[in-house]
């Protein structure tokens, strides 16, 4: 009977571990693709606006649209490559060249972007954008 009892605590004990290593596991992945920071960056005056074929995961075509990759500047004026598309035929939806944006990046992808006013940009991130338009 005693030895059933050490055998059930040793199988208790495991899978609460298990269940804190998932957990630890899980928040740090949700964290790192899906918790960002706002970076700020100007689409290039000389940006090729053209909406051109988007492909799926599977190589399958999903639409026209336009894909950017851009330089991107945090409030204290570090750099990071911003990677996102805007689907449609219409390049007229796109961000525009010229215009403001603000990218909230994970370490993973982009969360999110919205067009902004230049009064928006802080002044190290803004310094950077008009340093290299």
């Amino acid at each position: 009977m005693k030895k059933n009892k050490v055998v059930l605590w040793i199988a208790v004990v495991a899978v609460v571990v298990v269940v804190a290593a998932v957990a630890v596991w899980g928040k740090q992945y949700y964290e790192n693709r899906y918790v960002g920071s706002d970076y700020y960056t100007m689409i290039p005056l000389d940006y090729d606006m053209t909406p051109e074929m988007m492909y799926d995961m599977a190589g399958e075509e999903a639409g026209l649209g336009r894909y950017f990759v851009l330089t991107a500047y945090n409030d204290q004026g570090e750099a990071k490559t911003v990677e996102f598309k805007v689907m449609g035929d219409d390049s007229a939806q796109y961000p525009q060249p010229g215009t403001y944006l603000r990218v909230n990046a994970s370490n993973q992808l982009v969360v999110g972007w919205n067009i902004i006013d230049e009064s928006s940009v802080p002044e190290k991130a803004l310094d950077k954008i008009k340093g290299n338009s």
